[in-house]
């Protein structure tokens, strides 16, 4: 536990160190050899404490991609902003083609929605991560949470970072005729050879993160 609690906190504080809030339902998921640990309900990412993590009662995350072992939550600024308009938001930044996908998806994740697990894995078979809308408030405005996933909880989070860095220049572009998005082609061969690549580099770091 002691080494699983070294490695939220770790990741708790670059959550917590981004120039944006990361909102009230930030939450990291691991998968390691030891089980599946995650930081607790309202927990400050910042000033993670021991008693923070729990072990969840799994071996596995429910996820589609078994190379995932990672999952952050969160409620990023401009992530709000495109839940709360509705706005589902493709690639435009390099960034984002290669480490989170194509398509930023929007999940009926409310919990009249029957068929909430099959969007939610359609959603997530291409991208590291998708917007979950959880209700709508009387203004009519959505409301909900990321989440993002990775090999590894560096991961997990780096793309979270991208995706609303994606969702600001998306919602300001919108001023200006609206940010041009990158062709599914061209983005799908940037995701590709960032997997490829990547993986190398990165290897030891997920070894250590998730044994």
């Amino acid at each position: 536990m002691s080494e699983v609690y070294e490695i939220m906190k770790k990741y708790g504080s670059m959550m917590a160190s981004q120039p944006y809030t990361v909102g009230a339902a930030a939450k990291m998921i691991l998968q390691t050899s030891q089980g599946v640990f995650a930081t607790r309900d309202g927990a400050d990412m910042g000033k993670l404490k021991e008693n923070d993590i729990q072990q969840l009662d799994m071996d596995t995350l429910p996820i589609p991609k078994p190379e995932m072992r990672a999952i952050v939550y969160s409620q990023t600024p401009y992530c709000q902003q495109a839940l709360k308009e509705a706005k589902p938001f493709r690639a435009c930044l390099d960034d984002m083609a290669q480490i989170f996908g194509y398509t930023a998806y929007i999940v009926d994740g409310r919990d009249s929605n029957k068929s909430m697990g099959k969007s939610l894995i359609k959603a997530l078979r291409k991208n590291a991560g998708c917007l979950v809308l959880k209700g709508i408030n009387k203004k009519g405005e959505g409301k909900g949470y990321t989440i993002t996933m990775g090999r590894s909880l560096y991961e997990a989070v780096v793309a979270m970072t991208v995706l609303e860095k994606s969702a600001e220049v998306s919602m300001l572009a919108e001023k200006i005729g609206g940010a041009v998005p990158i062709s599914k082609r061209d983005a799908k061969l940037m995701r590709k050879e960032y997997e490829k690549n990547y993986s190398k580099t990165e290897e030891a770091v997920r070894i250590a993160e998730v044994r």
